[in-house]
């Protein structure tokens, strides 16, 4: 334990230090013993764009070297030329990596995670059932139900109470609950006036907090700080145990469902359509698990876990960030309204109706606005990848087994190399062809939705949804902003503090 002390207090002098004389230095600098380490610690509060600063001054692509003492060390990179190297051509010899695995522990074996065969027939599986129309239709109808009746009674309530409601954490609820309803079949009506309270919802947000630490510390000061249950590490081992007593807890509610019905009831033409339903069958449990000792439950629990926090947290941010810039740009919110009033025959003042999703892809605007607010503020900020065997990077750095790569998708966003000298300006006609089509840009330039083949396998239904509950509270409603705007640091592109708005409304439905 001392000779821990010492190192901690040698740390702590070297951070210190480095702060003082570096005040108006690079903060590229490559120090002696800690590396970048202080680097990364001063400017963690900002790290996304302190990483787009270091990549600026870097070609796009730079190696970042941890304290000697550590396994911190990784290749930074927004090259396009790289990233798509790494995602398609190269595809074979980069995957996740076990210490991908080892720092996204609580996600198991699951698609965000697993590699080779596993995810192969995970995504396989997955991409099946997305396609299949019973169950785009529960998509649809519970969605539109959640913001009839979930969405527009908490903002009516709050405009009408004159309240401030975050749009940060309304999203949120409104995502997790239309989730669980397509995954698990169970309505939790955590979008409700009440708001009450969501432990699995609090469990992902300190998760998400715990495994950012874990991406800035050496990984033998985070094992330690895990095997001793201190400090951020005791919040993963809390939230662990809230996502198992909640997902467990809902197997089993299934299997005893499954259990009691009848012949009729099995018949029903829109039962099982939720993916817990598909994943229970035997064949596909066989199917899915060979080869595997894994347990049935341990299995469906790491197929839910990832789907459900994936489905709560990509969709919600990227509709709380396009909420925010549409309420900060009235000319884009006016340029929507226009384009749902020739779309759809409506004029100021008529009630919403909710236009199906086949509908839905007609307002180009629409759909261009979205992709601009996931192209400035993509909800998964990283993407993580390591290299199989030695390997050379189109930029010409060299690769060694097991390398870590980060993938920086935020920095993307914001290359004039890729969106030209107006890159950091809110545009979505820059999606717009002369033709009035949506422009289709390369997925390794815009990368939100990853690219090669593991390809987002929920782009298409992520559209729908955020298209589905954007035109509706556009439409219905003006937000207007009291606090709000600032990333967070986080591996989910979250908005500091939420977003707070004031609701009002001349819409009578």
């Amino acid at each position: 334990m001392a000779a821990i002390e010492a190192l901690a207090a040698f740390a702590f002098f070297m951070l210190v230090w480095c702060w003082v004389i570096s005040k108006n230095k690079s903060p590229i600098k490559d120090w002696p013993f800690v590396g970048m380490l202080p680097g990364l610690l001063l400017n963690a509060s900002r790290i996304h764009d302190y990483f787009s600063h270091l990549l600026r001054q870097s070609n796009q692509t730079i190696k970042i070297n941890g304290p000697w003492f550590s396994n911190l060390n990784f290749i930074l990179t927004s090259d396009p030329e790289n990233i798509h190297y790494i995602l398609s051509t190269s595809f074979a010899n980069f995957n996740k990596g076990p210490n991908f695995k080892e720092v996204f522990e609580v996600l198991g074996d699951g698609i965000l995670v697993a590699d080779s065969d596993s995810w192969k027939m995970q995504r396989k599986l997955t991409h099946t059932l997305f396609r299949q129309s019973n169950f785009l239709s529960l998509l649809e109808t519970t969605a539109q139900q959640k913001v009839q009746n979930g969405l527009f009674k908490i903002l009516d309530h709050a405009s009408e109470s004159g309240l401030q409601v975050d749009m940060q954490d309304l999203c949120q609820r409104f995502t997790f609950d239309v989730t669980c309803v397509f995954l698990l079949g169970s309505d939790l009506n955590s979008l409700s006036v009440e708001l009450p309270a969501v432990p699995f919802a609090k469990a992902l947000d300190d998760i998400e907090e715990v495994l950012l630490q874990r991406h800035l510390k050496p990984r033998s000061l985070w094992r330690l700080q895990k095997w001793f249950q201190v400090g951020v590490e005791k919040k993963a081992i809390t939230a662990a145990e809230t996502f198992d007593d909640f997902i467990y807890h809902q197997i089993s509610l299934k299997r005893e469902l499954n259990n009691r019905k009848t012949g009729k009831d099995k018949a029903d033409e829109n039962d099982g359509s939720e993916l817990i339903s598909i994943l229970m069958q035997e064949e596909v449990l066989k199917q899915c698990n060979n080869n595997s000792t894994k347990p049935h439950d341990e299995f469906l629990r790491d197929s839910v876990m990832n789907l459900l926090s994936a489905g709560r947290d990509t969709s919600s941010t990227a509709l709380t960030w396009f909420f925010w810039l549409v309420a900060t740009n009235p000319l884009v919110k006016s340029k929507l309204i226009q384009e749902i009033e020739l779309s759809f025959q409506m004029k100021a003042g008529d009630p919403w109706r909710f236009p199906s999703f086949a509908e839905l892809n007609k307002l180009v605007y629409l759909h261009a606005t979205l992709c601009e607010t996931l192209r400035l503020y993509p909800p998964v900020p990283f993407n993580h990848k390591a290299s199989i065997k030695p390997d050379t990077l189109p930029s010409g750095h060299q690769v060694n087994q097991e390398t870590e790569i980060l993938l920086s998708i935020y920095t993307m966003g914001r290359m004039q190399e890729i969106w030209g000298a107006d890159a950091s300006a809110f545009n979505p006609d820059r999606w717009i062809s002369d033709k009035g089509k949506i422009i289709d840009v390369p997925s390794y330039k815009f990368n939100t939705f990853s690219a090669g083949p593991r390809t987002c396998v929920g782009k298409d239904l992520a559209f729908m949804e955020m298209k589905l509950a954007a035109a509706a509270i556009i439409w219905s409603y003006d937000l207007h902003v009291v606090t709000g705007g600032q990333p967070a640091s986080s591996i989910v592109l979250h908005m500091e503090h939420g977003l707070q708005v004031n609701v009002t409304t001349e819409t009578i439905r």
